[in-house]
């Protein structure tokens, strides 16, 4: 009940803290490329070839799509059109050049179910501030652990003391972990206790969200408890309209829609 709260929070809307952005390269003459291994839905696709960057629009149909591909093998290194199939892109014209060019993806992410327990065996024995690389003594870090996130923990030992934030980590080995975002706390170069464990994709002062939901589920209908139930879906209700208002916009910047072709001083004008 708490994954499915979390997939029902999660696909509610096109959530800004779902959307990654990942690169890959064209090659000559290949026509279609794997999309990240995460991906759920795109949100955009760009090709740059040296300091110029092409949008390509989205093919509408396979009919369209086999009708540009039908008569010609034409190649070229501006693409005016994309086609998504069976989890892989293409592109038309297809590239030509040998020159890589940079495909870069922005893309809705797909959640995980949250079914791995804590891992908090050995400890943390080294990560210098501003760097992504984490040592562990005792440790049996695996590869799998890519994506799940580390927190160590605060102490008042300035040498091993975390700064108990948590973040994510891009690969993992046995006694070495790297970590997607430089570490921001002060460097650490003695043995210090942490958590790794997975962390829902909401902002942390969501993340309790689907745990009000799955109890306000239980009480309506495994465990049938009105008062309990209606308990729960209040207090659901409120977090989710403050999430709503906190990230249904990308910033907290006025907005001005709308704007003509010869725009009016927009100092003068918001949209309330």
């Amino acid at each position: 009940m708490l994954n499915d709260a979390y997939r029902l929070i999660t696909s509610a809307r096109d959530w800004d803290f779902l959307q990654r952005t990942k690169t890959a390269s064209t090659v000559a003459s290949q026509q279609f490329y794997d999309l990240p291994a995460d991906y759920d839905s795109l949100v955009n696709v760009t090709v740059t070839q040296g300091t110029t960057v092409y949008t390509p629009r989205e093919c509408p149909s396979r009919v369209q799509w086999d009708s540009l591909n039908a008569t010609t093998s034409w190649t070229s290194n501006f693409p005016e059109w994309f086609f998504i199939f069976n989890g892989t892109i293409g592109f038309y014209p297809t590239p030509s050049s040998s020159t890589s060019d940079a495909i870069t993806y922005i893309y809705r992410k797909r959640v995980r179910d949250l079914s791995s327990a804590d891992y908090t065996t050995g400890n943390v024995s080294a990560i210098t501030t501003a760097t992504t690389a984490v040592t562990g003594s005792g440790t049996t870090w695996t590869a799998p652990m890519a994506g799940r996130y580390i927190r160590v923990t605060p102490t008042d030992t300035a040498a091993a003391s975390g700064d108990g934030l948590w973040y994510e980590i891009s690969s993992a080995t046995a006694t070495a972990i790297v970590l997607s975002d430089a570490y921001l706390g002060t460097t650490i170069s003695s043995n210090t206790a942490y958590t790794l464990g997975q962390v829902p994709v909401l902002p942390e002062p969501y993340q309790v969200l689907p745990v009000y939901k799955a109890v306000e589920i239980y009480f309506s209908s495994i465990m049938p408890d009105a008062d309990q139930a209606d308990r729960y879906k209040r207090q659901y209700d409120e977090y989710y309209a403050r999430l709503l208002a906190d990230y249904s916009p990308k910033s907290t910047n006025v907005v001005i829609e709308n704007m003509p072709r010869y725009p009016k001083n927009p100092n003068l004008f918001t949209t309330l």
